[in-house]
């Protein structure tokens, strides 16, 4: 039983011992053991079901009229003006 309650102590004092930025990481890890302990059965949970894209503001049938548009006009690019040199940001 004392080695039981000995541990949580001992681990304390090196927690303690380390430098903020050092328990900042020990406690993301810890974080890290948790949500990786934990069961997530993605087949389990409920999803909704999927929206249409007219259901998320898309107009009806944008996606099958402008898929694939350009696949026959090639992309032209324009000779580009020379690149502005501007002051470093401090």
């Amino acid at each position: 039983m004392t080695q039981a309650v000995e541990k949580p102590k001992s681990i304390l004092e090196l927690i303690e011992s380390l430098t903020s930025q050092q328990q900042e990481e020990v406690l993301n890890f810890i974080e890290f053991l948790q949500f990786k302990s934990q069961k997530h059965d993605i087949d389990t949970k409920v999803q909704s079901p999927q929206k249409s894209p007219e259901e998320l503001g898309w107009p009806y049938g944008f996606f099958e009229e402008t898929a694939g548009c350009l696949a026959d006009d090639p992309i032209q690019r324009y000779p580009q003006v020379e690149y502005e040199e501007r002051e470093q940001l401090e």
